[in-house]
Order: C-alpha cells, then structure tokens, then sequence
C-alpha cells in the first residue's frame, strides 16, 4: 500500500489551500500513535492487555481478511480521487467534487479503509489495546474530515450539501 501511495503520489494538481504544518504534524502523531498502540507490544501492559478476542486461526484469518479488504477499498478511493488527492487538507487547482466508485458509499473511503484496516488488525491482536487504537484512528479521522468538509462545504456549497445529506462520512449507512 506504501508503494502505491508514494507511486500515485507524484502526478496531482497544484494545491491553492493547503491546512498548517502544525495542524498536519498534529494528524500525523496521532495517526502513527493509533498504529503503534496496536502493533507495539510495549502497549500491552495493565487493562490494555486484556484479551477481548481470543487468538485463533480463524480470528487470525477474519483480521487479516479485513485488513487486506479495507486496505483494497482505500487504494481504489485513492485511484478514484487521482489527481485531486493530496495527503494534507488542501484544495486543488480546478478541484472537482468525487462522488463515484468508493465515494458513493462514504465520503471518505480512504479513512474508511485505514480504520477498517486497523480494525482487522485489532481482531488479529485480540487485545483493548488494538481497539483503542482504532478508536484514537477514528477520532484523529473525524478531526481531519471536518476540516476538509468546510472547505468542500465553502467551495461546492449546494453539491457538497446534497452529497452531505445522501452520503455518509466515514461508516456507511451510519455515520
């Protein structure tokens, strides 16, 4: 996925907006912090430890699965998006407003993916600490998506709002 997303990368359109290096650097942390919660055992200490889910083959191979579907779901948003995509809250130069392929389901599949992502990783751990990392990854994508929704909201005011109203953010037919 890392290979792609760096190879997909390098043809996008000139930003004209593009949010604070601060507020960037703040998405990042919390972004590696929701990966390192999961994935470090250096994690798996006091309640965080506890096992929610066993560890089996068959929670090993729904995690995994989860986990290569929702990385699959990301990288067709990301193709989808093409050039309009750029990993900081930007506005691009003659922007266009996505709504098919993954972009009919939630209005932003590439989060989606990443949360679902970590979330069969959680499954394949088994352990709170796993789900509080798909719970630090769900906050730190909400912050995100809020900023880019006033600038989608502010540059397609009408569209965006009917988008808004048939579409849901992250989780599809919930939230």
């Amino acid at each position: 996925m890392l290979l792609y997303w760096g190879y997909s990368s390098r043809n996008v359109k000139t930003a004209v907006y593009a949010q604070t290096t601060t507020s960037r650097y703040i998405y990042l942390a919390f972004l590696l912090l929701s990966f390192v919660i999961v994935y470090s055992p250096a994690f798996a200490i006091g309640p965080l430890a506890y096992q929610i889910i066993p560890v089996t083959r068959w929670g090993g191979l729904t995690g995994a699965g989860i986990t290569v579907a929702a990385i699959g779901f990301a990288i067709w948003a990301r193709k989808v998006l093409g050039d309009n995509w750029s990993g900081n809250v930007t506005l691009k130069k003659d922007h266009q407003l996505v709504q098919s392929g993954p972009y009919r389901i939630v209005r932003h599949p590439i989060y989606t993916g990443f949360e679902w992502g970590l979330l069969g990783a959680a499954i394949t751990v088994g352990q709170l600490k796993g789900f509080v990392g798909v719970g630090v990854i769900s906050l730190n994508h909400f912050y995100k998506t809020t900023m880019e929704e006033e600038i989608l909201y502010e540059q397609f005011p009408e569209q965006y709002t009917e988008y808004a109203k048939r579409v849901k953010r992250l989780v599809p037919f919930i939230f």
